[in-house]
């Protein structure tokens, strides 16, 4: 008799384990049509953020998100790399808003270099990315005479390394580089008195040497053997 009674109350126990399981799935199942498929979720807007000058709908087309998809099946990694091809954009980060948006908040690049070009400037970063075309060169940038810029550019590789090593007594004087090759970079100064600089190897060198001959009355200073320059 006692048998029995412990059967009977395995079988409900059971029973019980069952009913759970099934509403347990029955749960996952309408969590999983309300994320994806009854559109209480659904994508109906792309938010650009941080864009000052890099046009918000050339964003939007990288971003390439489908209206009316499920937040939940965005890949915001995916987004991310689409848009980070575009030139303007330094850095991006995408992250969904509930219930309806994707935000795309984008650092965009900043200029260190001024390229000369028919009607402008073409805009090259601190990374040697050019991004973009002005009519004016910004004041914060130095203008540089390349004729190919761009991060495979071995001239503009040459500049940045050149650039990135002066004093600060040589930053304040210059106003132009020419380096229409990376083996014959040179700086032109304020007072229009030129330093021949050639290729950018021992720079840090080069920019002490060419600083001290500052104090001298000569027009031309040539530093690209740094041990023995000279001047004229």
């Amino acid at each position: 008799m006692s048998w029995k009674l412990i059967r009977v109350r395995s079988v409900g126990g059971r029973r019980k384990v069952l009913a759970i399981v099934l509403s347990a799935l029955a749960l996952v199942g309408l969590a999983g049509w309300l994320g994806f498929g009854s559109g209480l979720f659904s994508v109906d807007r792309v938010e650009i953020r941080g864009a000052t000058f890099t046009d918000t709908d050339k964003v939007s087309r990288a971003a390439a998100v489908p209206d009316g998809v499920s937040l939940l099946s965005v890949d915001t990694d995916d987004v991310a790399e689409r848009v980070a091809k575009l030139p303007e954009v330094e850095v991006v980060t995408v992250s969904r808003d509930w219930p309806h948006t994707i935000v795309v908040d984008i650092t965009e690049r900043s200029a260190d270099l001024a390229v000369p070009v028919d009607g402008g400037f073409i805009l090259v970063d601190r990374s040697g990315v050019a991004f973009r075309t002005v009519d004016e060169a910004p004041d914060d940038t130095f203008r540089v005479a390349l004729d190919d810029p761009g991060r495979h550019d071995p001239a503009t590789v040459a500049v940045l390394t050149v650039l990135s090593s002066l004093t600060s007594h040589l930053q304040d004087l210059l106003v132009e580089v020419d380096a229409q090759a990376p083996t014959r970079i040179t700086l032109i100064l304020s007072d229009e008195r030129t330093i021949f600089w050639g290729d950018a190897s021992r720079s840090d060198r080069k920019a002490e040497v060419a600083t001290a001959l500052l104090g001298m009355s000569e027009q031309h200073f040539d530093v690209s053997a740094p041990d023995v320059p000279t001047v004229s």
